[in-house]
């Protein structure tokens, strides 16, 4: 646009040109020129009533004819700003100094030869984008998928202007959540493909100001889905049973963490246990950490409460883990603290906070087993309800996850004792679960529960469990046949015995095979295995050697 040159008078008005220089050319000749654009950040000075720009903007101005570097004079908010000797000719560019303040008002005068130019303007950001990527819905035997959210620092002008600039690899299709928001799912992707999106420079925002600079994410899709690679941590339970020491010594090379159940906290905050010493040398002998278990004493609410309400207990308690660990070379403990009532979370929070910085004083590692949740177990009724106050309620997940080196998530007992029998770990259930649980929670600082075991009803409360071999024996004794749950990902068979009618769910290697996808499409830090002796024989077949 050329702007003519005429007299401007009166107070600034925002956006508007104040030009004047006739009279002053009549008397000290200037040269007369037209402007014919003039640009801030790349956006017209009259593309808005209040120019927005960066904290560092450029400023373009192009003339109708060559000026001499003297002709050229700017000054923001009062102030002169030098200009390069160079500042020559029909075309001036020049950065304003900055970086000026996010949210700030200034007014910038140009003088091009007989002309004076004054404007308003506002600092603001360029617009950007946040992306955030993972992996989505994944399945065994079935292609990749990957979502991405792309969140943008404004509401964007035009929805379709913004997504022509957006690029994504694979099959993409966008949904749009609101004008600053687009969330998008792309498929077809496989074993070890590589996922990008793109964002061109020229999104225009609804403010008038527009992105400036390209961006861009990518995210990897791992080798394998269905196995636990080197890298991803194994962490195996385990107690001192004849199966479950079998077990140990047999797959030693399979193992990160080794989990036993040894021990105990009391009232007081002392701690009883019954390590085992050949256990522990098997494990230091082959490169395995030992992180034992500590449990409030018979999973009793009033002891827990005893210890969590006491700062000294609660100190006791720390010291003696620390002194225990470094007397047998534990890498360090992971409390399991459970049926602490809801009403003691904040305090379950402040022993995590008080061990954790005893624990990393003395280079140890501190993790706790948490009972994740659904959204609505807080509101919910009868035995639910009762399941959140007195198990589930009790863990501020992403309080602990702050404190903890790992979270160990019991991603099991979907189905349990209070419940009508089902799926111990249906998928849909464990996905549920961690999209609420791990909300604040890294990834990296969280691990899956996987179960090995069965659980077997004759009606809600009337419930025992066992191993996976235990399970095939009763299958073989009653002439039936394990089906398979294709929406669970899980097995399970009726049988009568001793006029009882039985319901029996159970894990088995092809089901676990099938959760395992949930570890990469969170990006966890591996597994949590409950418990050695209990698994399929072929289980390890998941599990590559760690070393």
């Amino acid at each position: 646009m050329r702007l003519p040159v005429f007299v401007g008078a009166g107070a600034m008005t925002t956006g508007m040109l104040l030009l004047g220089g006739l009279l002053a050319t009549e008397l000290n000749p200037m040269p007369v020129v037209n402007v014919d654009a003039m640009e801030i950040d790349g956006a017209s000075v009259l593309s808005a009533p209040l120019p927005q720009v960066s904290p560092r903007p450029q400023l373009a101005v192009r003339v109708s004819r060559p000026l001499d570097s003297g002709d050229w004079h700017l000054a923001v908010d009062g102030h002169p700003v030098a200009l390069a000797a160079s500042a020559r000719g029909a075309e001036l560019r020049v950065k304003i100094p900055g970086p000026l303040p996010l949210g700030s008002r200034h007014t910038m005068q140009l003088t091009a030869g007989a002309m004076q130019i004054r404007v308003a303007f506002q600092v603001v950001p360029p617009l950007s984008a946040a992306i955030s990527m993972h992996l989505y819905r994944l399945r065994v035997d079935a292609p990749v998928s990957v979502a991405a959210t792309i969140r943008f620092s404004r509401a964007v002008a035009d929805r379709a202007q913004a997504q022509a600039h957006l690029t994504v690899t694979g099959k993409p299709t966008f949904t749009w959540r609101d004008a600053q928001t687009v969330d998008v799912v792309s498929t077809g992707f496989g074993l070890s493909d590589h996922a990008v999106v793109m964002i061109d420079s020229g999104v225009d925002a609804a403010d008038g100001t527009r992105s400036r600079k390209f961006q861009s994410a990518g995210l990897s899709i791992p080798s394998t889905l269905t196995q636990v690679v080197p890298g991803r941590m194994v962490q195996m339970y385990y107690v001192n049973t004849d199966d479950g020491r079998a077990s140990l010594f047999a797959h030693l090379g399979q193992i990160d963490v080794l989990s036993p159940a040894w021990y105990d906290a009391n009232a007081n905050g002392s701690i009883t246990g019954y390590a085992r010493r050949d256990v522990i040398d098997a494990a230091h002998a082959n490169k395995v950490g030992i992180i034992p278990l500590v449990v409030n004493k018979d999973v009793d609410p009033g002891v827990g409460h005893a210890i969590l309400a006491d700062p000294n207990h609660r100190a006791a308690l720390c010291a003696n883990l620390v002194n225990e660990a470094k007397a047998y070379g534990y890498a360090g403990f992971q409390l399991d603290f459970e049926q602490i009532l809801w009403t003691d979370r904040d305090l379950l929070t402040e022993q995590v906070r008080d061990c954790a910085a005893s624990f990393h004083t003395a280079g140890l590692n501190l993790s706790i087993a948490v009972i994740p949740r659904l959204p609505g177990d807080d509101s919910a009724t009868g035995s639910l309800l009762n399941y959140f106050r007195q198990w589930s309620g009790a863990y501020d997940f992403a309080a602990l996850a702050k404190a903890a080196d790992f979270l160990s998530f019991m991603t099991y007992d979907e189905h349990n004792g209070v419940t009508v029998p089902g799926a111990v770990s249906g998928t849909p259930w464990m996905r549920r679960a961690l999209d609420f649980s791990m909300q604040g929670v890294p990834p990296d600082k969280a691990t899956i529960g996987l179960p090995t075991y069965y659980h077997d009803w004759t009606g809600v409360g009337r419930l025992t469990s066992s191993s996976y071999a235990d399970a095939m024996i009763l299958a073989q004794q009653h002439g039936v046949t394990p089906a398979y749950d294709a929406t669970e990902e899980e097995m399970h068979f009726g049988y009568d015995a001793y006029g009882a009618h039985h319901e029996l769910w159970i894990q088995s290697t092809d089901t676990l095979r099938r959760k395992l996808p949930l570890m990469y499409e969170y990006g966890l830090k591996g597994i949590s295995v409950w418990r050695l002796g209990f698994e399929d024989p072929s289980f390890w077949s998941l599990i590559p050697p760690r070393r």
